[in-house]
Protein backbone atom coordinates (compact mmCIF):
# COMPACT_ATOMS: atom_id res chain seq x y z
CA UNK A 1 0.00 0.00 0.00
CA UNK A 2 2.55 2.30 1.09
CA UNK A 3 4.89 1.38 -2.87
CA UNK A 4 1.42 2.10 -4.43
CA UNK A 5 0.49 5.33 -2.51
CA UNK A 6 4.17 6.87 -3.32
CA UNK A 7 4.20 5.74 -6.66
CA UNK A 8 0.78 7.33 -7.85
CA UNK A 9 1.35 10.45 -5.97
CA UNK A 10 5.03 11.21 -7.68
CA UNK A 11 3.55 9.45 -11.28
CA UNK A 12 0.79 11.91 -10.56
CA UNK A 13 3.64 14.99 -10.50
CA UNK A 14 4.95 13.87 -13.51
CA UNK A 15 1.69 13.78 -15.62
CA UNK A 16 0.70 17.26 -14.44
CA UNK A 17 3.51 18.78 -14.49
CA UNK A 18 6.40 17.31 -16.41
CA UNK A 19 4.25 15.55 -19.65
CA UNK A 20 1.98 17.97 -20.89
CA UNK A 21 3.20 18.29 -24.64
CA UNK A 22 1.33 15.34 -26.47
CA UNK A 23 2.24 17.51 -30.22
CA UNK A 24 5.91 17.16 -32.10
CA UNK A 25 7.05 14.00 -29.91
CA UNK A 26 6.26 10.16 -30.22
CA UNK A 27 3.57 10.44 -28.02
CA UNK A 28 1.24 12.01 -31.25
CA UNK A 29 1.91 9.12 -33.40
CA UNK A 30 0.49 6.59 -30.58
CA UNK A 31 -2.61 8.64 -30.45
CA UNK A 32 -2.96 8.97 -34.31
CA UNK A 33 -2.85 4.69 -33.61
CA UNK A 34 -5.46 4.96 -31.43
CA UNK A 35 -7.92 6.15 -33.50
CA UNK A 36 -6.98 4.09 -36.25
CA UNK A 37 -7.22 1.07 -34.13
CA UNK A 38 -10.30 2.07 -32.63
CA UNK A 39 -11.79 2.84 -36.68
CA UNK A 40 -10.70 -0.93 -37.32
CA UNK A 41 -11.97 -3.01 -34.37
CA UNK A 42 -15.70 -1.01 -35.02
CA UNK A 43 -15.14 -2.31 -38.61
CA UNK A 44 -15.10 1.37 -40.28
CA UNK A 45 -17.33 1.54 -42.98
CA UNK A 46 -17.58 -2.13 -43.47
CA UNK A 47 -20.09 -4.43 -41.62
CA UNK A 48 -18.27 -7.23 -40.32
CA UNK A 49 -20.11 -10.46 -42.58
CA UNK A 50 -19.21 -13.06 -39.61
CA UNK A 51 -18.79 -13.47 -35.71
CA UNK A 52 -15.56 -14.35 -36.17
CA UNK A 53 -14.88 -11.47 -38.17
CA UNK A 54 -16.74 -9.41 -35.73
CA UNK A 55 -14.46 -10.68 -33.00
CA UNK A 56 -10.69 -10.89 -34.31
CA UNK A 57 -11.57 -7.43 -35.40
CA UNK A 58 -11.67 -6.66 -32.30
CA UNK A 59 -8.17 -7.49 -31.04
CA UNK A 60 -5.24 -5.86 -30.80
CA UNK A 61 -3.12 -5.40 -34.44
CA UNK A 62 -3.05 -2.92 -35.80
CA UNK A 63 0.48 -1.44 -37.05
CA UNK A 64 1.86 0.74 -39.61
CA UNK A 65 5.18 -1.05 -38.66
CA UNK A 66 6.41 1.65 -36.10
CA UNK A 67 3.52 1.82 -33.49
CA UNK A 68 2.66 -1.96 -32.52
CA UNK A 69 -0.64 -2.70 -31.75
CA UNK A 70 -1.31 -3.00 -27.62
CA UNK A 71 -0.72 0.56 -26.70
CA UNK A 72 -3.23 2.19 -28.88
CA UNK A 73 -5.81 -1.01 -28.54
CA UNK A 74 -5.68 -0.50 -24.73
CA UNK A 75 -5.86 3.05 -25.14
CA UNK A 76 -9.27 2.92 -27.89
CA UNK A 77 -11.34 2.48 -24.81
CA UNK A 78 -11.02 6.45 -24.75
CA UNK A 79 -10.83 6.82 -28.19
CA UNK A 80 -14.44 8.99 -28.52
CA UNK A 81 -12.29 11.82 -26.79
CA UNK A 82 -10.87 14.49 -28.63
CA UNK A 83 -6.91 14.06 -28.65
CA UNK A 84 -6.34 16.46 -25.30
CA UNK A 85 -8.54 14.40 -23.60
CA UNK A 86 -7.50 10.89 -24.80
CA UNK A 87 -3.88 12.25 -24.15
CA UNK A 88 -4.67 12.99 -20.78
CA UNK A 89 -6.66 9.59 -19.88
CA UNK A 90 -4.66 7.72 -21.48
CA UNK A 91 -1.13 9.47 -19.35
CA UNK A 92 -3.11 7.99 -16.21
CA UNK A 93 -4.52 4.78 -17.79
CA UNK A 94 -0.56 3.79 -18.32
CA UNK A 95 0.57 4.74 -14.89
CA UNK A 96 -2.42 2.96 -12.87
CA UNK A 97 -1.85 0.04 -14.69
CA UNK A 98 1.55 -0.19 -14.78
CA UNK A 99 1.62 0.35 -10.64
CA UNK A 100 -1.04 -2.69 -10.56
CA UNK A 101 1.38 -4.86 -12.29
CA UNK A 102 3.89 -3.76 -9.92
CA UNK A 103 2.24 -4.51 -7.22
CA UNK A 104 0.99 -8.01 -8.35
CA UNK A 105 4.47 -8.59 -9.27
CA UNK A 106 5.39 -7.47 -5.77
CA UNK A 107 3.06 -10.07 -3.89
CA UNK A 108 4.02 -13.22 -6.26
CA UNK A 109 7.84 -12.33 -5.36
CA UNK A 110 6.55 -12.04 -1.54
CA UNK A 111 5.64 -15.28 -1.49
CA UNK A 112 8.64 -16.90 -3.57
CA UNK A 113 11.08 -14.42 -1.89
CA UNK A 114 11.80 -12.86 0.99
CA UNK A 115 10.57 -9.82 2.06
CA UNK A 116 13.81 -7.87 1.62
CA UNK A 117 14.60 -9.51 -1.86
CA UNK A 118 10.34 -8.98 -2.83
CA UNK A 119 10.91 -5.23 -1.37
CA UNK A 120 14.32 -4.16 -2.98
CA UNK A 121 13.02 -5.80 -6.16
CA UNK A 122 9.84 -3.91 -6.84
CA UNK A 123 11.14 -0.57 -5.35
CA UNK A 124 14.48 -0.43 -7.92
CA UNK A 125 12.62 -1.55 -10.38
CA UNK A 126 9.56 0.47 -10.30
CA UNK A 127 11.24 3.85 -9.01
CA UNK A 128 14.00 3.09 -10.96
CA UNK A 129 12.99 2.04 -14.46
CA UNK A 130 9.32 1.50 -14.98
CA UNK A 131 7.73 5.32 -13.14
CA UNK A 132 8.85 7.77 -15.74
CA UNK A 133 8.11 5.83 -18.33
CA UNK A 134 4.68 5.13 -17.01
CA UNK A 135 3.88 8.86 -17.16
CA UNK A 136 3.49 8.64 -20.93
CA UNK A 137 1.49 7.82 -23.59
CA UNK A 138 3.36 5.31 -25.05
CA UNK A 139 3.95 0.99 -24.46
CA UNK A 140 7.16 1.23 -23.08
CA UNK A 141 6.23 0.99 -19.63
CA UNK A 142 3.72 -1.88 -20.29
CA UNK A 143 6.61 -3.79 -22.78
CA UNK A 144 9.14 -3.53 -19.72
CA UNK A 145 6.88 -5.06 -17.74
CA UNK A 146 5.47 -8.28 -19.69
CA UNK A 147 9.61 -9.00 -20.54
CA UNK A 148 9.74 -8.82 -16.88
CA UNK A 149 6.94 -11.33 -16.82
CA UNK A 150 8.06 -13.38 -19.57
CA UNK A 151 11.66 -13.60 -17.97
CA UNK A 152 10.28 -14.85 -14.99
CA UNK A 153 9.07 -17.35 -16.78
CA UNK A 154 11.62 -18.36 -18.48
CA UNK A 155 13.61 -19.02 -15.25
CA UNK A 156 10.85 -21.27 -13.98
CA UNK A 157 10.92 -23.09 -16.78
CA UNK A 158 14.61 -23.37 -16.48
CA UNK A 159 14.00 -24.69 -13.28
CA UNK A 160 11.76 -27.13 -13.69
CA UNK A 161 9.94 -27.12 -17.59
CA UNK A 162 6.59 -27.97 -17.15
CA UNK A 163 4.09 -28.11 -19.82
CA UNK A 164 1.76 -25.29 -18.92
CA UNK A 165 4.46 -22.84 -18.36
CA UNK A 166 5.48 -22.93 -22.09
CA UNK A 167 1.80 -21.63 -23.09
CA UNK A 168 2.14 -19.14 -20.40
CA UNK A 169 5.52 -18.09 -21.90
CA UNK A 170 4.39 -17.98 -25.15
CA UNK A 171 1.45 -15.90 -23.99
CA UNK A 172 3.69 -13.26 -22.44
CA UNK A 173 5.68 -13.32 -25.60
CA UNK A 174 3.22 -12.22 -27.57
CA UNK A 175 1.72 -9.88 -25.80
CA UNK A 176 5.73 -8.96 -25.01
CA UNK A 177 5.46 -8.48 -29.30
CA UNK A 178 2.17 -6.71 -29.39
CA UNK A 179 3.55 -3.85 -27.13
CA UNK A 180 7.26 -3.41 -28.73
CA UNK A 181 8.88 -5.30 -31.47
CA UNK A 182 11.61 -7.17 -31.03
CA UNK A 183 11.69 -9.99 -28.81
CA UNK A 184 13.41 -12.40 -30.78
CA UNK A 185 16.57 -12.04 -28.49
CA UNK A 186 14.85 -13.52 -25.59
CA UNK A 187 12.91 -16.71 -27.25
CA UNK A 188 17.03 -17.14 -29.13
CA UNK A 189 18.47 -17.13 -25.56
CA UNK A 190 15.98 -19.57 -24.37
CA UNK A 191 16.50 -21.63 -27.15
CA UNK A 192 20.11 -21.67 -26.82
CA UNK A 193 20.29 -22.46 -23.73
CA UNK A 194 17.72 -25.42 -24.11
CA UNK A 195 20.06 -27.67 -26.73
CA UNK A 196 22.81 -26.97 -24.70
CA UNK A 197 21.64 -28.08 -21.49
CA UNK A 198 20.10 -30.98 -23.81
CA UNK A 199 23.18 -31.90 -25.42
CA UNK A 200 25.16 -31.18 -21.82
CA UNK A 201 22.48 -33.64 -20.24
CA UNK A 202 22.31 -36.55 -22.57
CA UNK A 203 26.37 -36.49 -21.88
CA UNK A 204 26.52 -36.23 -18.44
CA UNK A 205 23.60 -38.58 -17.70
CA UNK A 206 24.97 -41.88 -18.59
CA UNK A 207 27.80 -40.96 -15.99
CA UNK A 208 25.04 -39.83 -13.50
CA UNK A 209 21.21 -40.67 -14.33
CA UNK A 210 20.22 -38.56 -11.28
CA UNK A 211 21.70 -35.50 -11.99
CA UNK A 212 19.01 -32.57 -13.27
CA UNK A 213 15.97 -34.38 -12.81
CA UNK A 214 13.76 -31.32 -12.35
CA UNK A 215 14.41 -30.95 -15.82
CA UNK A 216 12.51 -33.26 -18.11
CA UNK A 217 13.68 -33.64 -22.00
CA UNK A 218 11.29 -35.58 -23.28
CA UNK A 219 9.33 -31.99 -22.86
CA UNK A 220 10.79 -29.76 -24.66
CA UNK A 221 9.20 -30.47 -28.53
CA UNK A 222 5.94 -30.72 -27.24
CA UNK A 223 6.64 -27.60 -24.75
CA UNK A 224 7.98 -25.91 -27.82
CA UNK A 225 4.80 -26.93 -29.87
CA UNK A 226 2.73 -25.42 -27.07
CA UNK A 227 5.07 -22.51 -26.97
CA UNK A 228 4.69 -21.71 -30.47
CA UNK A 229 0.54 -22.46 -30.62
CA UNK A 230 0.20 -19.69 -27.53
CA UNK A 231 2.50 -17.38 -29.44
CA UNK A 232 0.14 -17.73 -32.15
CA UNK A 233 -2.72 -17.44 -30.78
CA UNK A 234 -1.84 -13.80 -29.43
CA UNK A 235 0.10 -12.67 -31.99
CA UNK A 236 -1.49 -14.30 -34.72
CA UNK A 237 -3.94 -11.17 -35.75
CA UNK A 238 -1.06 -8.72 -36.01
CA UNK A 239 0.60 -11.08 -38.14
CA UNK A 240 -2.16 -11.51 -40.83
CA UNK A 241 -2.76 -7.54 -40.60
CA UNK A 242 0.81 -6.76 -41.18
CA UNK A 243 1.11 -9.48 -44.23
CA UNK A 244 -1.58 -8.45 -45.57
CA UNK A 245 -0.61 -4.64 -45.63
CA UNK A 246 2.94 -4.90 -46.05
CA UNK A 247 3.68 -8.24 -47.12
CA UNK A 248 5.58 -9.83 -44.53
CA UNK A 249 3.79 -10.80 -40.85
CA UNK A 250 6.77 -9.70 -38.91
CA UNK A 251 7.29 -6.70 -40.82
CA UNK A 252 8.26 -3.80 -38.32
CA UNK A 253 10.74 -0.43 -39.81
CA UNK A 254 13.45 -1.00 -37.38
CA UNK A 255 13.95 -4.56 -38.22
CA UNK A 256 15.10 -2.98 -41.40
CA UNK A 257 16.61 0.85 -39.97
CA UNK A 258 19.50 -1.26 -37.87
CA UNK A 259 21.05 -2.18 -40.86
CA UNK A 260 21.26 1.08 -42.34
CA UNK A 261 24.44 4.15 -41.98
CA UNK A 262 22.42 7.11 -40.67
CA UNK A 263 19.69 9.02 -40.00
CA UNK A 264 19.12 10.33 -42.93
CA UNK A 265 19.04 7.66 -44.75
CA UNK A 266 16.80 5.67 -42.03
CA UNK A 267 14.15 8.05 -42.85
CA UNK A 268 14.15 8.29 -46.21
CA UNK A 269 13.23 4.27 -46.04
CA UNK A 270 11.02 4.85 -43.68
CA UNK A 271 9.05 7.59 -46.22
CA UNK A 272 9.40 5.09 -49.09
CA UNK A 273 8.35 2.14 -47.08
CA UNK A 274 4.72 4.40 -45.85
CA UNK A 275 4.85 5.65 -50.18
CA UNK A 276 5.14 1.63 -51.44
CA UNK A 277 5.05 -0.40 -48.81
CA UNK A 278 8.10 -3.06 -48.35
CA UNK A 279 6.85 -4.72 -51.21
CA UNK A 280 7.34 -1.77 -53.35
CA UNK A 281 11.26 -2.16 -52.59
CA UNK A 282 12.96 -5.48 -54.64
CA UNK A 283 14.33 -7.89 -52.64
CA UNK A 284 18.08 -7.54 -52.91
CA UNK A 285 17.49 -3.73 -52.42
CA UNK A 286 16.32 -4.35 -48.56
CA UNK A 287 18.70 -3.52 -45.84
CA UNK A 288 19.23 -6.68 -43.94
CA UNK A 289 21.67 -9.43 -42.64
CA UNK A 290 22.44 -10.70 -46.21
CA UNK A 291 23.08 -7.32 -47.66
CA UNK A 292 24.68 -6.23 -45.30
CA UNK A 293 27.45 -9.39 -45.39
CA UNK A 294 26.99 -9.11 -48.76
CA UNK A 295 28.21 -5.37 -49.32
CA UNK A 296 30.72 -4.71 -46.34
CA UNK A 297 31.84 -8.59 -45.33
CA UNK A 298 31.72 -10.58 -41.87
CA UNK A 299 34.69 -8.87 -40.58
CA UNK A 300 32.65 -5.36 -40.42
CA UNK A 301 29.54 -6.93 -39.03
CA UNK A 302 31.31 -7.99 -36.40
CA UNK A 303 33.15 -4.75 -35.69
CA UNK A 304 29.92 -2.74 -36.02
CA UNK A 305 28.12 -4.98 -33.52
CA UNK A 306 31.17 -4.85 -31.08
CA UNK A 307 31.52 -1.22 -31.18
CA UNK A 308 28.06 -0.26 -31.46
CA UNK A 309 27.64 -2.11 -28.50
CA UNK A 310 30.01 -0.36 -26.36
CA UNK A 311 28.32 2.57 -27.57
CA UNK A 312 24.96 0.93 -26.24
CA UNK A 313 26.40 0.23 -22.94
CA UNK A 314 27.55 3.68 -22.27
CA UNK A 315 24.36 5.51 -23.40
CA UNK A 316 21.91 3.39 -22.00
CA UNK A 317 20.99 2.62 -18.08
CA UNK A 318 23.46 0.19 -17.75
CA UNK A 319 25.61 3.36 -17.61
CA UNK A 320 23.66 5.55 -15.75
CA UNK A 321 22.27 3.32 -12.72
CA UNK A 322 24.22 0.18 -13.48
CA UNK A 323 25.67 0.68 -9.74
CA UNK A 324 22.02 -1.28 -8.74
CA UNK A 325 23.00 -4.23 -11.04
CA UNK A 326 26.78 -4.41 -9.76
CA UNK A 327 25.34 -4.03 -6.09
CA UNK A 328 22.76 -6.81 -7.18
CA UNK A 329 25.97 -9.23 -8.62
CA UNK A 330 28.07 -8.47 -5.60
CA UNK A 331 25.23 -9.52 -2.91
CA UNK A 332 24.76 -12.65 -5.67
CA UNK A 333 28.34 -13.78 -5.54
CA UNK A 334 28.44 -13.32 -2.14
CA UNK A 335 25.83 -15.32 -1.36
CA UNK A 336 26.48 -17.96 -3.70
CA UNK A 337 30.07 -18.71 -2.03
CA UNK A 338 28.50 -19.22 1.18
CA UNK A 339 26.25 -21.87 -0.77
CA UNK A 340 29.61 -23.43 -2.65
CA UNK A 341 31.30 -23.65 0.71
CA UNK A 342 27.98 -25.64 2.18
CA UNK A 343 28.09 -28.04 -1.05
CA UNK A 344 31.91 -28.67 -0.59
CA UNK A 345 31.15 -29.10 3.44
CA UNK A 346 27.65 -30.95 3.35
CA UNK A 347 29.06 -34.38 4.01
CA UNK A 348 29.11 -32.93 7.71
CA UNK A 349 24.77 -31.87 7.35
CA UNK A 350 21.79 -34.07 7.34
CA UNK A 351 20.36 -31.61 4.82
CA UNK A 352 21.81 -32.43 1.39
CA UNK A 353 22.83 -28.98 -0.31
CA UNK A 354 21.64 -29.13 -3.85
CA UNK A 355 21.63 -27.06 -7.48
CA UNK A 356 19.28 -25.03 -8.65
CA UNK A 357 19.98 -24.32 -12.28
CA UNK A 358 22.07 -21.16 -11.47
CA UNK A 359 24.61 -22.28 -14.16
CA UNK A 360 21.99 -22.33 -16.86
CA UNK A 361 19.90 -19.20 -15.47
CA UNK A 362 23.19 -17.41 -16.10
CA UNK A 363 24.01 -18.85 -19.64
CA UNK A 364 20.21 -17.97 -20.84
CA UNK A 365 21.20 -14.19 -19.05
CA UNK A 366 24.13 -14.49 -20.82
CA UNK A 367 22.87 -15.56 -24.37
CA UNK A 368 20.05 -12.79 -24.62
CA UNK A 369 22.64 -10.18 -23.04
CA UNK A 370 25.04 -10.96 -26.04
CA UNK A 371 22.73 -11.00 -28.43
CA UNK A 372 20.44 -8.18 -27.74
CA UNK A 373 24.26 -6.23 -27.19
CA UNK A 374 25.04 -7.16 -30.50
CA UNK A 375 21.77 -6.50 -32.39
CA UNK A 376 21.42 -2.75 -31.13
CA UNK A 377 25.22 -2.06 -31.80
CA UNK A 378 24.68 -2.98 -35.30
CA UNK A 379 21.50 -0.51 -35.36
CA UNK A 380 23.77 2.33 -33.16
CA UNK A 381 24.18 4.30 -36.28
CA UNK A 382 20.58 5.15 -36.44
CA UNK A 383 18.87 4.33 -32.80
CA UNK A 384 21.62 5.61 -30.10
CA UNK A 385 19.59 4.25 -27.10
CA UNK A 386 17.66 1.44 -28.30
CA UNK A 387 14.83 0.26 -26.25
CA UNK A 388 16.31 -3.02 -26.07
CA UNK A 389 19.01 -2.54 -23.68
CA UNK A 390 16.38 -1.15 -21.19
CA UNK A 391 14.03 -4.44 -21.52
CA UNK A 392 17.56 -5.91 -20.28
CA UNK A 393 17.92 -4.14 -16.98
CA UNK A 394 14.98 -5.76 -14.87
CA UNK A 395 15.87 -9.01 -15.81
CA UNK A 396 19.07 -9.02 -14.91
CA UNK A 397 18.22 -7.64 -11.58
CA UNK A 398 15.69 -10.24 -11.20
CA UNK A 399 18.16 -13.06 -12.34
CA UNK A 400 20.61 -12.01 -9.54
CA UNK A 401 17.48 -11.97 -7.08
CA UNK A 402 15.98 -14.98 -8.00
CA UNK A 403 19.15 -17.19 -7.80
CA UNK A 404 20.02 -14.93 -4.49
CA UNK A 405 16.94 -16.34 -2.88
CA UNK A 406 17.19 -19.72 -4.21
CA UNK A 407 20.91 -20.28 -2.76
CA UNK A 408 19.37 -18.61 0.76
CA UNK A 409 16.85 -21.00 0.39
CA UNK A 410 18.79 -24.28 -0.21
CA UNK A 411 21.04 -23.23 3.09
CA UNK A 412 17.81 -23.58 5.54
CA UNK A 413 17.85 -26.57 7.77
CA UNK A 414 22.32 -26.07 7.82
CA UNK A 415 24.61 -24.74 9.75
CA UNK A 416 24.76 -22.09 6.95
CA UNK A 417 21.29 -20.64 7.50
CA UNK A 418 21.85 -18.01 10.11
CA UNK A 419 24.76 -16.88 8.27
CA UNK A 420 22.80 -16.69 5.00
CA UNK A 421 19.82 -15.07 5.84
CA UNK A 422 21.65 -12.29 8.01
CA UNK A 423 24.13 -10.94 5.24
CA UNK A 424 21.47 -11.21 2.24
CA UNK A 425 18.80 -9.40 4.69
CA UNK A 426 21.34 -6.94 5.70
CA UNK A 427 22.65 -6.86 2.26
CA UNK A 428 19.02 -6.18 0.98
CA UNK A 429 18.19 -3.24 3.03
CA UNK A 430 20.59 -0.92 2.25
CA UNK A 431 19.51 -0.21 -1.22
CA UNK A 432 16.06 -0.66 0.14
CA UNK A 433 16.52 2.12 2.61
CA UNK A 434 18.65 4.17 0.11
CA UNK A 435 15.93 4.05 -2.19
CA UNK A 436 12.89 4.58 0.44
CA UNK A 437 15.52 7.51 1.75
CA UNK A 438 15.13 9.20 -2.05
CA UNK A 439 11.12 8.22 -2.22
CA UNK A 440 10.64 10.16 0.91
CA UNK A 441 12.67 13.43 -0.48
CA UNK A 442 10.97 13.65 -3.61
CA UNK A 443 7.71 12.89 -1.87
CA UNK A 444 8.58 15.98 1.03
CA UNK A 445 10.08 18.66 -1.63
CA UNK A 446 7.74 17.18 -5.35
CA UNK A 447 9.13 18.23 -8.42
CA UNK A 448 8.68 17.15 -11.60
CA UNK A 449 11.88 16.71 -12.76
Amino acid sequence: MLFAWAYCYLGTILIQEKNKIRTGNFQALYIEATYQAASFSRGGDEEPVSITSRFTRGLPQVSDGLIDPLWPWLASIYADEPPDILFEKGKWLNMLLSCSILVVLGIGAAQAFSFSGAAALILMGGFGVILERSTYYSADAIHLLLIVLAWLCALSLIRQNHLWLYGIFGVLLGWALLAKSPVWPLFAGFLMMSVVRTVTSLIYSKRNPATDNLWSQTNQLVGLAIFFTAFLLVAGPRMTYLAREFEDPFFNVSQYMVWLDSPAEAMRFQESVRESGVGGIPEEERPGLSQFVRQKGLRELFHRGWEGGLAQLRSSMFSRQGWILFYTFAVFCIVAGIHRWAMWKQNEETWRVRGTSARWMLFFLASVFAVSVFYAGIGNPVVQNNAIMTALFLPILLTFIWISERYRRQLQRTRYEMLANRIYSGLMLIPIAWISFRIFQAIKTPVAG
